[in-house]
């Protein structure tokens, strides 16, 4: 089965374009499922035996029985029903990519049905909480940068990967747009407001005058290398704690806070889809119900006849 798992993965990077943290998943939840077939139940990711091995489990011998007692093991391992339903597609997607290519006479997963999925809605933060977020004094090179970062996120409602991959060359300065690179190699133009672009001239004229002339990356860290996607999310936590928001706050907080207020201030949802780079409408749908929890809350804290007392 592992040569059959390389196979389907150089699929998904040369045929599907998939993205990079899609193949990476798909790869592990499917080495994982090869060693549950081998008996391996308890090792970590890390420990799996990506070699063929003489106890590897052909594909053609896997039944759907196999597929649901995975299942049942990893549901028992407490893991979330997204995470659970990710492994599911990742097999699904593995063994039709397998019967298109006759390397396998049946579907053993077909009939495997995804979990009930949780409803939550996304969290954001109200624009007092952004102003907050916004609030400390810079002073040095980290100052100008976190500013910068927190800034183009919630002008832009990036995600975290596009802004970490984001180059110098990217930003337009004079027409306040930033090029950035989505899921599955997209590229699209995200727009930045005003006090965003003069917070960013202001990051690069402090990076040039501590690293020299800047090119590559846009954003950088302490020692002048390209920040990670976990270099940018610390910064995003370290902020909010520092401006007392202590509920739990990411970069995908800030992107669901900018489709959030597009949307109560009457934007078209196609054209925040758009902005967004979802594919789909649906993906985008999930903020009119984050638009209207918010309403209802507003509607029961002011109407007199709501059954709630107004606050003080």
């Amino acid at each position: 089965m592992i040569a059959e798992i390389d196979h389907f993965m150089s699929y998904l990077q040369n045929e599907k374009n998939a993205s990079p943290k899609t193949i990476e998943a798909y790869s592990r939840d499917l080495m994982q499922f090869g060693a549950f077939l081998c008996g391996e139940t308890d090792a970590s990711y890390e420990e799996y035996d990506m070699t063929v091995r003489k106890d590897d489990v052909p594909p053609a011998d896997v039944t759907e029985a196999d597929i649901r007692a995975f299942v049942e093991y990893v549901y028992d391992r407490g893991l979330t029903r997204s995470s659970i339903e990710r492994k599911i597609a990742a097999i699904k997607s593995f063994f039709t990519f397998l019967l298109n290519r006759d390397l396998v006479l049946r579907d053993p997963s077909e009939k495997v049905l995804y979990p009930k999925r949780e409803k939550r809605l996304p969290k954001f933060l109200y624009l007092n909480q952004v102003d907050e977020l916004l609030g400390f004094e810079r002073k040095s090179f980290i100052d100008y940068r976190d500013m910068a970062i927190l800034q183009t996120f919630y002008s832009s409602g990036c995600r975290v990967s596009e802004l970490a991959s984001a180059l110098l060359v990217d930003f337009d300065p004079e027409g306040g747009r930033l090029k950035v690179t989505g899921k599955g190699g997209d590229e699209r133009i995200a727009f930045l407001t005003p006090g965003t672009v003069g917070s960013l001239r202001e990051y690069l004229s402090e990076r040039t005058a501590r690293f020299g002339s800047a090119d590559g990356p846009l954003f950088v860290n302490a020692r002048g290398a390209g920040i990670t996607e976990r270099g940018i999310f610390g910064i995003v936590v370290k902020r909010s704690k520092a401006a007392g928001i202590f509920s739990r706050v990411s970069p995908h907080t800030l992107r669901h806070s900018f489709a959030t207020e597009l949307l109560d201030r009457g934007a078209d949802i196609r054209a925040v889809q758009e902005m967004l780079g979802h594919k789909h409408l649906s993906t985008t749908q999930v903020y009119t119900h984050t638009t209207r929890d918010r309403l209802r809350k507003v509607y029961e804290r002011f109407h007199p006849h709501s059954g709630r007392k107004k606050e003080e």
